[in-house]
């Protein structure tokens, strides 16, 4: 594991996302904090750590509330200044990282994190089963999409074409789980083969 060359890294916490590796996610940025953390980032290293918010968040929003701290750390890939002052951007899923420390000096939150690197399955005949839960699962999650969803060809194809076991299950879960305690779960789960039993579990049941 390493750690991201010791350079703090800024913690955008949120209450609904939940960030994976490789997944775009679109953001508006518009608290004074944390439109100060996004200027920073672009002047530096580009990178935002991705915290979920832990239940009861409330009490504290304006403070340092808790947050769980498994996080993604995305990369800005683009950015939009809008009229009124905020800003609309792109982050790319790069890494699942751990917390260690916060560090303190900014009004928002930056911490020391440490890469995660999650565990593939052992053998080929054991990805090749994990892919074949995956399609299946994806078959699944799309019965409730109308055959005419215009990006649903492209999706299919995408997910035929991709070598990574891990992303798949990655990517189901961004999509297709609606918990985000849940999501969070399947996040700091570095085992894919558990990952991804924990995720056919879940969309078998729905």
């Amino acid at each position: 594991m390493k750690i991201f060359d010791g350079r703090p890294i800024p913690v955008f916490p949120l209450p609904s996302v939940v960030l994976f590796p490789r997944i775009v996610q679109p953001l508006h940025i518009f608290e004074p904090r944390y439109i100060e953390m996004l200027i920073e980032a672009l002047d530096s290293h580009g990178l935002i750590a991705l915290a979920l918010l832990k239940p009861g968040y409330e009490n504290d929003y304006f403070g340092s509330p808790e947050i769980h701290p498994v996080v993604s750390v995305g990369n800005i890939v683009t950015y939009q200044a809008r009229d009124d002052g905020t800003y609309d951007i792109v982050l790319l899923g790069e890494k699942r990282a751990r917390l260690e420390r916060e560090i303190e000096g900014r009004i928002y939150r930056r911490g020391v994190l440490i890469e995660l690197e999650e565990r593939q399955p052992h053998s080929a005949e054991g990805r090749k089963n994990l892919r074949l839960n995956m399609e299946a699962l994806l078959d699944i999650a799309l019965q409730d999409m109308e055959d005419e969803h215009s990006g649903l060809a492209k999706l299919q194809k995408s997910f035929a074409e991709e070598s990574s076991v891990g992303f798949l299950v990655d990517f189901l879960a961004y999509h297709f789980i609606k918990d985000m305690e849940f999501q969070q779960t399947l996040l700091e789960e570095l085992d894919v083969t558990l990952r991804a039993r924990h995720l056919l579990d879940a969309l078998s049941a729905s």
